[in-house]
């Protein structure tokens, strides 16, 4: 911060301190008109930034990104997994586009990592809520799930499978439908140890 000198601003409000209270009382009239003028400019000033700013626009991508970070990533939880599914098909489409342009243009870039990031979160969610639902209709077979309203298929040949009651097939199956480790769907699901 600059360094102004004590005395040069004592001595300029004790010189001129007089002048300047006796113009605006004689002027008082003129205050408010000025102050209004001022405010005016600092305002048109702040909307010029504004448009600047405005004018700038993110690139559709980051947009993208910023949306999933903000908005999906939090609501992961409560998604049903045809959302999580087209959220999965999404970022595999950009990663797509993004190692296209990565081969035309030549140049390392640097984008594909948040997105693979954020692929692997998403896939995750995916396996985990996956598992978390074939558990309950382990446990309760007659249950129906929302979570997998369109995908039916699914819980149909996990029924079946409870029903052959054949601990290696179901295991594979959870195994290929989740990415669990067949330890510890041997130790969820009660599994024999064959």
């Amino acid at each position: 911060m600059a360094k102004i000198p004590v005395k040069l601003v004592a001595g300029l409000a004790i010189k001129h301190g007089p002048k300047v209270v006796d113009q605006i009382t004689k002027n008082a009239h003129l205050i408010k008109p000025a102050v209004d003028k001022i405010d005016q400019f600092t305002k048109k000033q702040n909307e010029r930034k504004d448009e600047k700013v405005a004018s700038r626009t993110t690139p559709y991508l980051e947009q993208h990104f910023q949306m999933y970070n903000d908005e999906i990533l939090p609501s992961l939880s409560t998604s049903q997994r045809s959302e999580l599914i087209g959220y999965k098909l999404d970022i595999k489409k950009i990663l797509e586009q993004i190692s296209a342009d990565k081969k035309r243009a030549a140049l390392p870039n640097k984008k594909s990592k948040k997105w693979e990031q954020l692929l692997l979160q998403i896939e995750g969610k995916l396996h985990a809520k996956d598992y978390e639902e074939y558990l309950k209709l382990y446990h309760n077979p007659e249950s129906e799930s929302t979570y997998f309203q369109g995908y039916e298929q699914n819980t149909a040949i996990f029924k079946k499978l409870l029903a052959e009651n054949e601990s290696d097939k179901i295991r594979e199956f959870l195994s290929n439908q989740t990415k669990m480790d067949t330890e510890d769907i041997n130790r969820d699901f009660c599994l024999d140890f064959s």
